[in-house]
């Protein structure tokens, strides 16, 4: 058996497990209505945490669900996460995904996690069932990010009904 099987077939016996957190808090901001005057409004700040296999990835990189949703269509490699700031360029990263069996292999350019002394740390075998699971926690929490804003009268946008249909697409 060669090294490159080898390392294949020990991909295949043990997956890695996807897990989903959001934080999410409600502070009050003033916003400017005209030249003089400004009113106290609420602003919701959430960020997405992922965690493989228990250790949460860098809190510096922003995950996009949009991104994500995509991956599940077909494999390729996808700008799955950004910078803080908001632009790919700035510290965003690619993740290569294959499919093989019954198993999604996430390829990373650099160690996501937090605790960079993780090893093996930018390659990833998940199970589909995982992958399905992760992406049905994923919209329950964007659903509670939406509800959340709702309750404060601000907007939070998502493609739920697409989200979902890409997840039983990929279940099939």
């Amino acid at each position: 058996m060669h090294s490159w099987e080898r390392s294949i077939y020990e991909m295949k016996l043990k997956h890695d497990t996807l897990s989903v957190e959001i934080e999410m808090e409600v502070r009050k901001e003033y916003k400017k209505i005209s030249k003089h005057k400004r009113v106290l409004m609420p602003v919701l700040d959430y960020r997405v945490d992922l965690y493989v296999n228990g250790h949460k990835f860098d809190e510096d990189e922003v995950f996009v669900e949009k991104v994500f949703f995509q991956s599940l269509l077909s494999p390729g490699k996808y700008p799955m996460f950004t910078c803080t700031c908001g632009i790919f360029g700035c510290g965003g990263y690619y993740v290569d995904v294959f499919y093989e069996g019954d198993s999604v292999i996430w390829l990373t350019e650099q160690s996501p996690f937090m605790d960079k002394s993780i090893p093996a740390a930018n390659r990833f075998v998940f199970s589909r069932n995982n992958m399905i699971e992760f992406s049905k926690q994923l919209v329950e929490k964007l659903e509670e990010v939406r509800r959340i804003s709702e309750s404060h009268e601000l907007n939070f946008q998502y493609d739920r009904e697409k989200y979902l249909d890409t997840i039983r697409n990929f279940a099939t």
